[in-house]
Formats: structure tokens, sequence, C-alpha cells
């Protein structure tokens, strides 16, 4: 292996963080202490083995032209695969490059790799090429780490043939992986609530998104009196609620309904500012209150309110007009929705919920996309419950068509993006129980 002895260096893992050791002492200066004095000459081996496979060491492998590729070390290593001749690299497995070199990871890995001879990798993976000989034993020594970290796996093995594997798609497993904790360290360091904008020199994005040009519509404030007296409680709502696709098209839903609906769940109840950040109070949770969510209504059929895309002015309780109902991408984002609900047919009403990402991002590492998706979540049970208290046929969708929305909006995807549907209309399920 190329370690120490042609070079490179191992250092000892402190979970979770890891530290070199001390200046002009080698790893096996350090292992013969742990393995103690008058042990066997192979004492110290035993142990350099142990730290390995529990994941204490992270080792440089490097020859006379200098580091070639790291291994750091995330938890204990898993038995090696079998059948070397038949592995590839793992349809989990994930390159990327930084700092001009390359990063491999997996969710099913226990090590990072980084390699700084790009030729190494294609070597590594076709042991047969003809650059594999002139490499000499590097190659194969990345092979070897690839193999032991969980790189490498059989093609008709078992992440091709069991449930448990085939179930995940490498992008939701390496999601899933990344915006948790997991083994890469603890909160506050490149992970959670770090506020890395602000350190950067970011400056953070205001709670009101930049306005749209169209005619606005000013929506009327419902009055709470009555409300309070005849919706029932909280368990009556909840027990009643129901995921409603079929709307009521001979008396479809109305503006002060639908203006309703947004205030319950959407509006700006009041703002306030700390350190130059802007918080928000509504009427659902959000994480780190700063309310990145908008709501886009799609109007197909509202009676008082002409058909079209709008934006919900949530601090000032307004709709400002987008696109015509009538413009391609406002049509592909109904005919997603008509398609997810399994309907068929266009809904009256259709929620396009979007994030404004740099309002969580700029505060949080590794889990900001998590957190949006979290928040997405929260807000489709706040809108559910309220249509469900209203009287109104509502219903969150598991997918949107976030291409559509830029086209519509002509926001910067990098900056907002759709996350989510939500249909409502009327209810006709409601009807038919009044008429009994």
């Amino acid at each position: 292996m190329f370690s120490a002895e042609r070079g490179g260096r191992t250092h000892l893992m402190a979970w979770p963080h890891h530290v070199s050791l001390p200046s002009g002492e080698s790893t096996a200066e350090v292992v013969a202490r742990l393995a103690g004095t008058g042990q066997p000459a192979d004492a110290a081996d035993q142990v350099t083995g142990l730290l390995r496979r529990e994941g204490w060491l992270e080792e440089e492998f490097a020859d006379d032209r200098g580091v070639a590729f790291v291994v750091r070390p995330l938890r204990a290593r898993e038995p090696a695969p079998a059948a070397e001749g038949r592995l590839d690299l793992s349809r989990y497995a994930v390159i990327r490059a930084e700092h001009g070199a390359l990063i491999l990871e997996s969710p099913l890995a226990s090590a990072e790799i980084t390699i700084h001879r790009r030729e190494l990798l294609a070597a590594a993976l076709d042991p047969a090429s003809d650059v594999a000989p002139v490499l000499g034993g590097l190659a194969g020594a990345l092979r070897e780490q690839l193999s032991l970290a969980g790189f490498l796996a059989d093609p008709d093995g078992e992440q091709a043939q069991e449930l448990r594997y085939r179930q995940w798609a490498p992008h939701e497993l390496l999601f899933h992986d990344r915006s948790r904790l997991g083994y890469r360290g603890y909160v506050g360091d490149g992970f959670g609530g770090t506020w890395w904008g602000r350190s950067a020199g970011f400056a953070p994005e205001p709670a009101a998104p930049p306005p749209y040009p169209g005619p606005r519509v000013g929506l009327a404030v419902p009055d709470f009196a009555d409300r309070r007296q005849g919706e029932g409680s909280y368990f009556d709502v909840a027990e009643g609620r129901r995921s409603e696709r079929v709307h009521d098209d001979e008396s479809p839903v109305s503006v002060d309904q639908l203006g309703e609906l947004l205030y319950r769940t959407a509006r700006v109840r009041r703002m306030h500012e700390e350190d130059g950040v802007e918080f928000v109070s509504s009427p659902r949770p959000s994480g780190g209150s700063v309310y990145e969510l908008e709501l886009y209504p799609v109007i197909n059929r509202c009676e008082g309110l002409d058909s079209g895309f709008y934006h919900y002015d949530a601090h000032r309780h307004e709709l400002e007009l987008v696109q015509p109902l009538q413009h391609h991408a406002v049509r592909r984002m109904l005919r997603v929705a008509s398609q997810g609900s399994t309907t068929g047919a266009f809904p009256q009403v259709l929620l396009v919920v979007a994030a404004r990402v740099g309002r969580v991002m700029w505060k949080y590492e590794g889990m900001g996309y998590a957190v949006v998706l979290k928040n997405t979540g929260v807000l489709y049970h706040a809108l559910a419950g309220t249509s469900s208290a209203m009287g109104l046929a509502g219903c969150p969708l598991g997918t949107d068509d976030a291409a559509a929305f830029t086209e519509a909006t002509g926001r910067d995807p990098l900056v907002e993006v759709s996350v989510g549907q939500f249909i409502v209309g009327s209810s006709l399920r409601r009807r038919a129980e009044q008429g009994r």
C-alpha cells in the first residue's frame, strides 16, 4: 500500500474530527505506544489494521510526485465484496470536482476518497487498460481502497437484485444521506444553521420577493367571529379531512373563499428584523422563521376572479397577475396537476408552491433544501386542514413542473423554484351530502 512508506501520511481520526499526528511522530510510533511496550513485533501492524477497519485512520497515498489520493473514513468498514473480477463502480457512487481534485462519495460507502490525479480513476476501474501499467501500483492501491470502502459492486449482485436497494434511486439515497448529520460531524461544523452566508459576505434575502408588474387584486380580510363557533374543534376538522380531487363546477369556489384560505394559511402577520435578517410570523410554522415559500394560484374557474396565473402577496394580502391562463407554461402546470390528481380534469384552482431558497440556504448548510421540503409538507397540512374546515375540496399533489414554473415566471431557478402543487375547489362531495 502507498502510505507512509512511499511519502504519504496516515492521520489518526478523533471522532467526529480528525487530527494529524504530533509533529515528528509517525503512525507506527503512535501505534507502537498504543500496542504497549514488550509486545510482539507485529503488534503495531495488528493495531493499525484494527484502527483502519474501525474507521480511525485517514490515509494519503503518494509516490515521488506527491499525494495521489486520500481516503477519509466516515465509519467502520464493511466486509469487502467478493468476485473481484466482476466489480464495477456502484450505481450509488457520485463523482464531483472540487478544487481541481475528484471527490468520490456514496451513501453506502464507509469513506470519502479524494483523487488528485484523474487518470488514476480510469485505470483503477479498468485494470486491463493501457494506462494502468504506466501508473504502477497506485492504480491497484486505489482499486483496493474503492473496494474496501464500498464504492465497487457486482453489476448483477444485490444492488441490482434486492428490493431494499432497488427502491432507492441514487439521487434520493444520496439526498437522504447528505441532508442529515450521519457520520460527517456535528451541527455547526459545516452543517445546520451556521449562518455561512453572513460569514461569506452575502447579504440576506429580504422577506418580501420582488413584485410582478401585472395588475393587482385586493382580497377581502375574512371575519373570524363566526368561524370560531361554526367550524368545530381541531379534532373534528382533522377527523373530517379528506383528499378531494373532484370539484363542483356548477358552483365553483369564490374569490372570497380563496382569499380566506390564503389568509388563514399563508399571510404575513408581522415581521421583525434581527442582525439585518427579516423574520416573519405566519399562521403556520416554518424552519428558522424565514418563510421562504410563496403561493402562486392558477385560476381556472373561480367566481369573482378572472382566470390567470397569479402570485399571492402575503405581505399585502393581494394577488398580482403573472401570466394569462393561455400561456403555454401555465397550461402545462395545469396538465401536470390533472395527471397528478388522476382525474384527467383541470382543477378549479391550482396552488403552485415555490421556494425562494436563499431565505433558507443563506443560514443552513447541508440541510437547506431538506428544510424547504419539510416546510412544504407543513404548508400542505395547513392548506388541507383549512380547506376541510371551510368545506372546500383540497388535495396536495406529489409532483410539480419546476421547468414550467420557471418559464411562466421568468425567475432564476437557482433563486426561486417550484417545489409543490395543491389543488382546491368547491366540494362535490359536500354538495351531495347536503342534498341527501
